[in-house]
This record gives C-alpha cells, structure tokens and sequence, in this order.
C-alpha cells in the first residue's frame, strides 16, 4: 500500500501511458512504522479483537501533532480489523467492518482517495486467498452529501454524460476519484480518445468504477463504490462518510444497512477523525444521533471499538462521554518532560516552523495585505533561492477568516500585489508574475466537488514544472486533511477564532522535515481588539500554544438540544431496529416493552454525563412517543414518516418544508443553527 500510494499512483497517467504496476515488493521501499505507529497497534490489538476485553468500550484517542502519521496509525488497524473479521466469519463477514467518519468534505475526500489504496491492497491478498478470506470482495464506500456525490443510479448517469459531454467546464458533483488507487491511471480522462479512456459505468441498476489500463489488476472491477443506492444494496468493507451525513439514518429506510439492520453484522470498528471539530453545536446535535447509532449497533450485532484522533483537544474526557458515552485514553500518555514523551521529542538539530507577526500601525488592512504578500511572493526571487528551496517557498499559501476578506485578496492578487511586486523588485528583468491561468487559485466551500481533487493534485506541481500554484486563498476548508509536502509559505490574514484553529491551519506548511522549513507570516490588524492583543503577546503566545487550545463542549441533553433531534433518535431506533424501516412503517409504531427499554437505554446515557437532564429526558421521551400514536390514531390518511405530498400526513418534515410533518427534522447536521430574521427600526421623536 505505501508503495503505490507514494510511488506508483502518486503522479497521473493516461491510458496510453500506464504501464504494469505489478512489482516484487521485496525490493521496494524502505517503508518503515514510526515507534508510536507500532506502539498504538499493538497497544489496542487485544481491545479490537476481544469484545469482552476491559478495554474494548473504552475509546483510544490518537493525540499526535498534525503531520505525525495519525492516518497510518488507524489505517493499519483498519486492515488487521477487515482481515481478522473475514478469516473468522469468511463471507458471513461481508457488510460493513469499518466505519471512518470526518467532519469536511475535503479531509473525506483526500483520505477516500489514501485509503482507497490500502483497499485494493486487501482485497488483492483476498483473491489471492479465497479460501480463509471468502469469496466477497473487500470494498470500500465513500458516504456524503448530494453536493459531492450522486445519490441515485439516475444521478450518476446524468452526471456521467454532462461530464462526457463538458469536460473540464463541468461544475458538478464527480465522483470524486480521478485516477486509480493502485496504478495512478485517470479514471475521469482529461482528454479522453475514447469510451475505453473511461473507467466509470453508470446504468438503472447498477454503478461500477475500473481502471483503463489493461495491466492493472483492477482493470475489470475497483473495490470502490461513490453512488448511495449502490451503497445500500452492496454495503461496502469500508466506509467512509461524513458525520453529518449520518442525520439520514432518520429519513432513508435502507442506511440502517452499514450498522447491522440488514442480514449482515454491523461495523466491528468505528473511527472518528479530528475529533475535536466535533464540538459546539455540531457535537451537540451529533451526541443525540450517536445514541441512536450506540443502541442500534450494540442490540443488533455488538458494540464496536472506538477509535479517535486529533492533533488539538482539551478537557477530551467531557467530550468523548458526551459523544460516544465512554471512557478515554490518551496516547501518547505524557512524559517526565514537555519536550520527551519517548514517542515524541522536540529535535532541536532540524529547523522548526517559523512565525512572524506583523501589524501594520498606520496602514489600512487591505494595504498592510497588498504589501506584505508582495514581500513575501518576490523574496524567493531576490534571495536567489533555487532548487527545492524556490520551490518550498513559490507557493503562498493566503489563510482567511471569512469569504469576504477572501474575495479581496483574490482581487488583489490580480491587480494590486502584482503593482506592488513591480515597485518593491530588486531587479526590473526578475519580477514575479502571477497573470498565469493557474497562478490564483482558490480553495473554499464555494468550489465544486470535483475541482477539488484537481486543486489537491495542482498543488502538488513544483516550480521545474511550469504550473505551480503562485497564491493559494483559501479558508479553514485547508485546516485538516491537506497534505501536501512542498507546500512551506503561508501567510494568516487576521487571528483566526481560536488556538485549535490557528494551530491546524498552519499546520499545513513545513510539514516535511526532510524539506525547507515552514514560514508562517501572521498579518494582524491594530484595527481589531482581539489581533492587537495576540500582536502583543505573541512570543509567549506561540512558545506555549498548546496550552491555549481552549476546552471542547457538547451538551446534547440541554432542553435546546433536545428539541433540536431527540425525536430523531426515536425516529432512528423505530426504523432500524424494531423492525420499521419503510415509509408507512410509521404508522404501525406500538408502544410496547422494547420502546420503553429503548427510553430508559435513552435515558440511562443521559444519567451518566448530566444526572440533571435524566428527568426532562424521560418526561420528553414519553410525550414524543405519545404523540406519535396520537397521530396515529386521528383519522385517515395513514401515518408517513415522510410526506411526499401535501395530501398526506407524516411524523417528519424537513425545515422550511410547506410539505406536512410532525416534527421538523435535519437532514444534515450542518444545519444545526436557525435563521432569525431581525427586523431593525429607527429611533421614534
């Protein structure tokens, strides 16, 4: 896996181009484990394997500084799980083994793409060995909104066609795997010959994805799957989805399918990355939607390990037993020293990432903007750098706050800061251009799904090669999962809103110790309270920033939270594990033992993070269930979960929906915030 995903399919190839990526693998490398890698392995072996371990509830939590190889760590874990489950159970395995869950649609992509590599790897050891590992391929799912993947087989076969038929001027969703994971070869053609240049098949009942090239062994089937009603009638090994994505449980009758609802067993193994993104009101709402998953996967086919990671988190064991109701553990455990936890220790030999702050006293923020990135953007050519050097410090990595302030810089980088190169040049023939078509390029919610990939793979272009990007602007879409080495120059217009924040998206730069290190320019505003502040304490600021991560916080049981999706945790448990599931399964809903075991489960998880809310817990429970079954008794027409029109009468509606509904509902837990609309009037004589 680290052979290909590194040398064999890390640069692109058309079909005409690729050749056999069959290699003896006693002769690449050397690949190696980290020491904390080996230990964290071997560490949660016993939990993973024995359910009845001490420690199998209790959920291991990776805490590694960013670019530590956290991913490696669970991916590893991840195999030893697919492949212990298969030589156990051999096909009566298949289904959902392994769920990862992220929080952005970036960091799912990438790692979609990293750990498709790993996939194909397992399931070439699986055909090799058929007998001990089944005859069920080992696959792998990527599970997210409709804006970055079609959800119907229809979807896809429109999308298939506006992308045959527009190419690169397409603009919508994808599918977010341009090349194949094992041999580098395009899936999605940039300009394609012909049908055979294409490595997806979209039909009415039925979604497949190949690799072009004849030599690869995935040259009939890849192991993967992007499309959610393929999804659910073949649920794949691995899935990789969105937290968000998981408020569907309570509106599609067939996504019970990945936690054990169906004939197969649910996931032996649940992974959530960057777990302290899951905070606030995301967290919140996700606690009460976890409580559903807990119940529904440990009635149905046993509870599952836990494992999460983060680089930045405090006050971790509030958070996780809100979140998944269970004990944590931190590794690395802390050492004697800050400096030496025997698995980390500061290597003061190497260059470390540099920060510099800079307030511009009488200059406005957008001239302080055009000035210091003018500054920063010709140093490399008057320094007379070259080599890997020039290349480290090319690309501008511009890290704002907010759309707007985003928007100025990209016009900006147009007009203003090429003026200002021109002026400030030590030589008029050596001026840094950046009229190029990929010169400016931006990374933000605003981009479609489908340029992302293409924006990940841009980046990874050097100086030598001509299209390397001039000025990255992006947002904290960059913060987690942006994995790109040569990447060493950023420039954090305004302090962003909080440590952890600050911490991860600079992150993102001087991340190869083996390259030039990392140089972070901090562009801070005396305009504004809170950046003057950092400026003026900015050396004992940055020499101890870890300890001004501030504390994570989820309060699912809150009256607030409560109203927000307590009834979908009813929903949830009601159509996947009594037995429920369809549309008009609503209106068979009894109460009878099982619901009141469900309540006090429900209940019982309240009691253990806040014993306050256990009362209004139950007393809420109960009067959702009542109303339940005082809509099912009202006269006709029967009770829907969902309406599909106004003539019908159902238990959920969508927010801002004028179809009927009981309970408004999310359909992502993105939208966890309400729109107020404030009306402002003028004083009155």
């Amino acid at each position: 896996q680290m052979h290909h995903s590194r040398n064999v399919a890390a640069e692109r190839h058309t079909r005409a181009e690729a050749t056999d990526p069959t290699c003896n693998y006693d002769n690449v490398g050397p690949f190696a484990w980290r020491p904390f890698q080996l230990a964290f392995l071997l560490m949660t072996l016993p939990s993973v394997t024995d359910s009845d371990h001490p420690d199998h509830d209790t959920v291991d939590l990776i805490w590694f500084p960013t670019g530590g190889g956290k991913t490696e760590a669970y991916l590893g874990l991840v195999a030893y799980q697919v492949l212990l489950r298969r030589k156990e159970l051999g096909d009566a395995g298949a289904g959902t083994a392994v769920i990862t869950r992220y929080t952005l649609r970036l960091l799912t992509t990438q790692q979609f793409q990293r750990s498709a590599t790993l996939i194909c790897a397992l399931e070439l050891l699986r055909r090799n060995d058929e007998e001990s590992l089944g005859n069920e391929p080992i696959t792998i799912g990527l599970w997210v909104g409709l804006g970055t993947t079609p959800n119907l087989y229809a979807d896809a076969i429109k999308e298939l066609e506006e992308l045959k038929a527009e190419g690169d001027r397409y603009r919508g969703p994808g599918f977010q795997l341009e090349l194949c994971p094992w041999c580098g070869t395009e899936v999605i053609p940039a300009n394609p010959t012909g049908d055979d240049d294409w490595g997806i098949r979209a039909t009415n009942n039925d979604f497949r994805m190949n690799c072009p090239n004849k030599k690869c062994p995935f040259h009939r089937d890849l192991p993967v799957s992007v499309v959610d009603e393929h999804l659910y009638e073949h649920p794949p090994t691995f899935l990789i989805a969105t937290i968000d994505k998981f408020a569907q449980l309570a509106w599609q009758e067939r996504s019970g399918v990945f936690l054990g609802a169906g004939s197969l067993p649910g996931p032996s193994l649940i992974i959530q990355d960057e777990l302290h993104l899951v905070s606030g009101p995301l967290g919140t709402v996700a606690a009460l939607y976890e409580t559903a998953i807990d119940l529904l996967m440990t009635r149905s086919s046993g509870r599952p390990k836990v494992i999460a990671s983060t680089a930045t988190i405090k006050r971790a064991h509030d958070q996780v037993k809100g979140l998944f109701d269970r004990e944590v553990f931190l590794f690395p455990p802390s050492g004697m020293s800050h400096e030496d936890s025997y698995f980390v220790h500061f290597d003061h030999t190497i260059p470390g990432r540099r920060y510099i702050g800079v307030m511009a006293q009488s200059h406005t923020p957008t001239t302080a903007n055009v000035h210091t990135s003018a500054a920063v953007l010709q140093a490399p050519l008057d320094l007379g750098l070259d080599g890997e050097s020039l290349d480290a410090y090319w690309t501008l990595v511009a890290y704002h706050n907010s759309l707007r302030e985003l928007g100025k810089t990209v016009t900006l980088a147009r007009d203003d800061i090429p003026d200002r190169i021109r002026t400030i040049a030590k030589n008029t023939a050596n001026v840094r251009q950046l009229d190029g078509e990929s010169d400016v390029v931006e990374l933000t919610s605003n981009i479609s799904a489908r340029e992302i990939p293409k924006i990940l793979e841009l980046l990874g272009y050097d100086h030598a090669s001509g299209s390397a990007v001039s000025v990255l602007a992006c947002t904290n879409m960059i913060s987690v999962g942006v994995d790109v080495p040569r990447l060493s120059l950023m420039l954090v217009n305004g302090q962003p809103k909080s440590t952890s924040e600050y911490i991860q998206a600079t992150s993102r730069v001087g991340r190869d110790a083996n390259r030039p290190p990392g140089l972070v320019v901090a562009l801070l505003s005396s305009a504004k309270p809170r950046d003057r502040s950092h400026y003026e304490s900015f050396k004992p600021y940055h020499r101890a920033i870890y300890r001004e991560v501030e504390p994570t916080s989820v309060t699912p049981w809150a009256l607030p939270a409560r109203e927000r999706a307590l009834h979908a945790t009813l929903v949830i448990l009601a159509r996947h594990l009594l037995g429920l599931p369809t549309n008009t399964d609503a209106q068979s809903f009894v109460r009878d033992q099982r619901v009141d075991e469900l309540i006090e489960a429900i209940v019982a998880r309240a009691t253990a993070f806040d014993p306050r809310e256990a009362p209004a817990t139950r007393l809420h429970l109960n009067r959702l269930v009542e109303n339940w079954q005082n809509e099912i008794v009202r006269p006709r027409p029967p009770l829907r979960y969902k309406a599909d029109s106004k003539t019908q009468k159902a238990l959920l509606k969508r927010y801002g929906s004028k179809l009927p509904g009981l309970w408004p509902t999310l359909n992502s837990m993105r939208n966890v915030d309400v729109d107020v609309l404030v009306r402002v009037r003028g004083e009155q004589n």
